[in-house]
């Protein structure tokens, strides 16, 4: 039995695997999905392993229910409707304002934890487009490639962390989920062309302006005549007091005295 053989069992089984993933990866990015993968871990008993499968399997069945942008928007209402309903609960409950504060604050961030995939991956492409547009203009296509695969595994990073997040505490965690496995994702890609521009542009702004800037000058220090280096008159009397003085140094003293 060939090498190639017994690669290729394996090879289709993980082709098969991508495209599994890369059909369920909208729904996970920019929809639902990470909120409907996290309850069916929650629900689900047994390892990590285990919770992932069925996480998987939940966010593979949200594709037979009505369109991808409806399932992607569909939550965007209670970023309104879940801080009013819950400040109304603690009314009803007796609580005073500040309790119905609470309560609506609380309810913000349920809203925005269960909408934080699709709004977190749309400030993220709105973001990266310029980049990807400039690394393209100015690199050529196989940097603008990169650019957008960077991309591409910051948004499923971040889809990641929102599903495990809301697997722990939905809401709050979906939200905290999401803004670690982005930047856990990023460390892994790195920078991006712009950021990396920017940063090579201000350290040459830097260096030009400290090449820019006068140079101190050192006051000399000690006495010029131990310079070993400095010409000297072998005519020139250090320690007459008339030493500069030509006419002084003519006058006969005998002829004066």
């Amino acid at each position: 039995m060939s090498v190639i053989s017994k690669i290729v069992p394996y090879a289709t089984k993980a082709l098969g695997y991508g495209k599994r993933v890369v059909k369920a990866a909208p729904d996970a990015i920019f929809g639902t999905g990470a909120e409907v993968a996290g309850s069916a871990m929650r629900a689900t008993k047994g390892g990590a392993v285990t919770r992932a499968k069925a996480g998987f399997k939940a966010l593979e069945g949200m594709q037979k229910s009505g369109s991808f942008w409806t399932r992607a928007t569909g939550n965007l209402g209670l970023i309104k409707s879940m801080p009013l309903n819950a400040a109304k609960a603690a009314k009803a409950a007796g609580k005073g304002f500040f309790g119905q504060a609470t309560a609506g604050v609380k309810g913000l961030f349920k809203g925005l934890g269960k909408n934080m995939p699709f709004l977190a991956a749309a400030s993220t492409v709105l973001f990266e487009l310029p980049n990807i547009w400039t690394a393209t203009k100015e690199q050529g296509i196989g940097q603008g490639v990169k650019e957008v695969g960077k991309a591409g595994a910051r948004l499923a990073g971040g889809a990641a962390g929102a599903a495990i997040g809301s697997a722990i505490c939905p809401g709050i965690g979906t939200m905290v989920g999401w803004f670690v496995g982005d930047w856990l994702t990023g460390k892994v890609v790195g920078k991006s062309y712009s950021e990396k521009k920017a940063e090579a542009e201000e350290a040459l702004a830097q260096a030009q302006a400290q090449a820019m800037q006068p140079q101190p000058q050192i006051p000399f220090q000690g006495n010029p005549y131990n310079n070993p280096y400095a010409m000297t008159n072998p005519m020139y009397d250090y320690n007459s007091p008339y030493a500069n003085d030509i006419m002084m140094q003519n006058i006969n003293f005998n002829q004066l005295a």
